[in-house]
């Protein structure tokens, strides 16, 4: 089991960790890094629960965010476009302040399975990544003794 967090707010990398101190947890600060990490994970037998922010800019700034939501800059969705082009199943949930804005929207369409606000608070985001680990855990143990038994 493991999580794959694509973040560019160093805090949320911290509190990850904090609330998953028996998960690895594999740490990405932009859309680049994470595509190439997912692509490492991959390769080494590692399936990852993605989680992934919309806003990778790096900054709060007005014109960085209209850079990505214009797809001028790596996004979110964009980020996430890519990963899922690499693996289409992969399992990839949203953790944004933007969760309610059309680019919220967007990243379900891309085939995200959840968004999360980060303004709701974090309890029910823990909860529900537990469930999903715990889910996603038991298929790939399954995926992977069905993969190699023929």
């Amino acid at each position: 089991m493991c999580l794959l967090l694509i973040d560019d707010e160093q805090e949320m990398h911290e509190l990850l960790k904090n609330y998953f101190p028996d998960i690895d947890i594999y740490s990405a600060y932009n859309g680049v890094e994470g595509i190439r990490l997912y692509k490492e994970l991959i390769k080494n037998n590692k399936k990852p629960l993605v989680i992934i922010d919309l806003n990778l800019s790096g900054g709060k700034k007005l014109k960085d965010l209209i850079k990505q939501i214009r797809g001028i800059k790596m996004d979110g969705i964009r980020t996430a476009r890519e990963i899922l082009r690499i693996d289409r199943n992969a399992n990839i949930i949203g953790l944004t302040a933007y969760a309610d804005s059309e680019w919220g929207r967007r990243l379900l369409e891309v085939g995200a399975k959840e968004i999360f606000d980060k303004k709701e608070g974090f309890e029910k985001f823990v909860k529900r990544v537990r469930e999903l680990l715990t889910n996603h855990y038991i298929f790939f143990l399954y995926y992977s003794y069905a993969k190699n038994s023929y």
